[in-house]
């Protein structure tokens, strides 16, 4: 009956955590009327993936050919996998960062690089939004005057940064001979309260899954709407990371490639289950 079935959209893709992999993924906690932190269990589906885009499903065969002393024999065509790209980009973070490096879901306080233009007053003081984080090495506070539309870097004797003595503490740059109104560029480093990081490696991580993807499907020959529905024992997950900047349709583009591993200990191995509901 699949041959004469005209496939329509694909309804639902789900990926499930395979034995050995950690992935973490945050949890309700009943006890602390919270958010807690834990990792996906064996089964668990580590990505619902609700009506995406799949621009191609493909059983991928491989000629074996048989020779002997005589020459050719016969040739077979073995399927190895089943490949195909799924287009989706908005609930993929936990799979990424897995995939791609160390997910941090309790990072605190982390240090990040922030610049601001300032204006002085007639005393030469500007406020800072952020507390500087000044060190030897890498944590330099920079600040360039800004003229013509050129910034001058302005050498440490120039300016000096100061708090208050009230709470809560603020900043200020103070520019020693500067001018009221003149305009100034400052960079420097700040600690800030971040959600999430992800460390990106070099080295990625295979993830294996469970696979099991919903299709909705016509009958050509009386219009009866069935549902075909595809299972893989075991998946291997890829994906490449690319952010869509300034684009209203979606949050990310994240093409998603996935290969069928063949999974049974009989020599005809099982690629994949196909069942027509």
């Amino acid at each position: 009956m699949l041959e004469q079935l005209r496939m329509q959209e694909v309804s639902q893709i789900i990926l499930s955590k395979p034995e050995g992999a950690v992935i973490r993924q945050n949890r309700t906690n009943p006890q602390e009327k919270g958010v807690e932190y834990g990792d996906f269990e064996v089964g668990e589906p580590v990505m619902i993936i609700n009506n995406p885009s799949l621009s191609n499903l493909s059983f991928v065969s491989r000629p074996v050919t048989a020779n002997d002393g005589q020459g050719h024999i016969g040739t077979a065509g073995i399927t190895n996998h089943i490949d195909f790209v799924i287009n989706e980009g908005s609930i993929l973070y936990a799979l990424w960062s897995y995939i791609y490096g160390l997910n941090d879901e309790e990072p605190g306080l982390t240090k990040i690089r922030g610049n601001e233009y300032l204006e002085i007053d007639n005393q030469g003081y500007a406020k800072l939004t952020a507390k500087p984080e000044m060190s030897p090495g890498n944590d330099k506070f920079y600040v360039y005057k800004v003229s013509d539309n050129e910034n001058i870097l302005l050498s440490n004797e120039d300016y000096e940064i100061c708090v208050s003595d009230t709470e809560p503490r603020q900043w200020y740059l103070h520019i020693l001979n500067g001018q009221e109104g003149d305009q100034y560029f400052a960079t420097y480093n700040y600690l800030i309260e971040a959600t999430t990081i992800t460390k990106v490696k070099q080295v990625h991580n295979n993830v294996f899954c469970a696979m099991d993807i919903y299709i909705d499907a016509v009958d050509l020959k009386n219009d009866d709407k069935h549902t075909v529905y595809i299972h893989c024992d075991k998946v291997q997950v890829d994906t490449n990371m690319v952010i869509s900047v300034n684009n209203s349709s979606k949050a990310s583009f994240t093409p998603i490639h996935v290969k069928s591993v063949a999974t049974g200990e009989e020599l005809n191995k099982d690629i994949a289950t196909v069942v027509v509901v």
